[in-house]
Order: structure tokens, then C-alpha cells, then sequence
């Protein structure tokens, strides 16, 4: 299945490729960056493996996955941004990780806008939700920036979050909204 690459201004969503194996292994052995994932241990090489070739066979299965994040200029690896069809619920989940290096630049929302619109755009689903760790305000902001809303408090991984949730009617309104205030 060939992967449909995303730009905004700054950054390039594509598909994940073998070489980015490493760059994203040194991501997610910061601590910081994976401290409000159901598992806090920095990845072992071979979980980054495992997590690309199931990133790889989610495309290939669900028509949609989450891509590699990278800087336009640099052509940087920043981590990653998607969508996850999540089994147990059978719900979308909104995705996104950056490095730390690269946070409190609005990147993570300028990489998942795109993904919203991808999902509501092209794959015509009817909702997306977005879970966050309670302690995890900024990615909470990124998630309201999208126009999701809170929807309830829930468990998933194992682990207590904060659910939000956008439907393809609230998604319209919200780009309506946001174009209108950029003109």
C-alpha cells in the first residue's frame, strides 16, 4: 500500500521507512517524551522494530496508520502522527509524539491537523477520539486546538485517561470557524 505524504508549512508526514529506525529509537529512550504511556521504560531497539512493522501492517490492514513527522527544511525525524484503529473499541484514535527538542512549537498540532482532515476528508470516518494521561496538559491543549472536546474520563491500555472526542459535524463547523478567522 503506498503511504499518501502530508505538508503543512513546516513539516512533511510520510510513510515510515527502515532508515528511520534509529533516529526513532533515540526518541522513545527519553523518558520525557514516553512518561505518560501506559509503559514508562525508555524502548528497547527491538520494540521500535516491532512497533514499525506493526505500524506498516496497519496501513496495509486499515487503510491508515500514523506517519513519520519530519522537518520540511531538515528533513529532520520528529516522531510520529496518525491515526490508530483501536481494536477493543473499535474507535480512531488520534495520534502524535515529538521530540523534545522540538516541543512548545505547535508542532504537534500542525502535524494532527492534517491527520483530522485525512480522516474526515478521505477516509469519511464519523468521529476521532483523542486520549491523554490527566497529567499531560499540553498534549490535552493539542487535542482542544483540534476542535476535539472532553467527553468523559476512561481506562484504556491499562491506564486512566482523559477522552476527547470530534465528530464530522463539530470537525465542519471548527474549519469553518478556523478559516473564517484567517481571513
Amino acid at each position: 500500500m503506498k503511504i499518501p505524504t502530508l505538508e503543512t508549512a513546516r513539516l512533511r508526514l510520510r510513510g515510515f521507512s527502515p532508515s528511520d529506525r534509529e533516529p526513532l529509537w533515540a526518541i522513545v529512550r527519553d523518558r520525557d517524551v514516553i512518561r505518560y504511556f501506559p509503559t514508562t521504560e525508555p524502548w528497547p531497539e527491538q520494540k521500535v522494530r516491532g512497533s514499525l512493522d506493526k505500524h506498516w501492517a496497519h496501513w496495509r490492514t486499515r487503510g491508515f496508520g500514523w506517519w513519520a513527522v519530519e522537518t520540511i527544511a531538515a528533513r529532520e525525524l520528529l516522531g510520529w502522527c496518525g491515526l490508530g484503529f483501536l481494536d477493543d473499541t473499535a474507535e480512531v484514535e488520534i495520534k502524535y509524539l515529538i521530540k523534545k527538542s522540538h516541543w512548545g512549537k505547535g508542532l504537534a498540532t500542525e502535524a494532527a491537523r492534517p491527520c483530522i482532515a485525512h480522516a474526515f476528508r478521505e477516509l469519511a470516518l464519523d468521529r476521532v477520539i483523542g486520549l491523554v494521561h490527566p497529567d499531560n496538559k499540553p498534549s490535552a491543549h493539542v487535542l482542544e486546538k483540534l476542535g476535539l472536546v472532553f467527553a468523559n474520563e476512561a481506562r484504556y491500555f491499562g491506564i486512566g485517561v482523559l477522552r476527547y472526542t470530534i465528530d464530522r459535524e463539530r470537525y465542519e463547523e471548527f474549519s469553518l470557524e478556523g478559516m473564517k478567522k484567517e481571513l
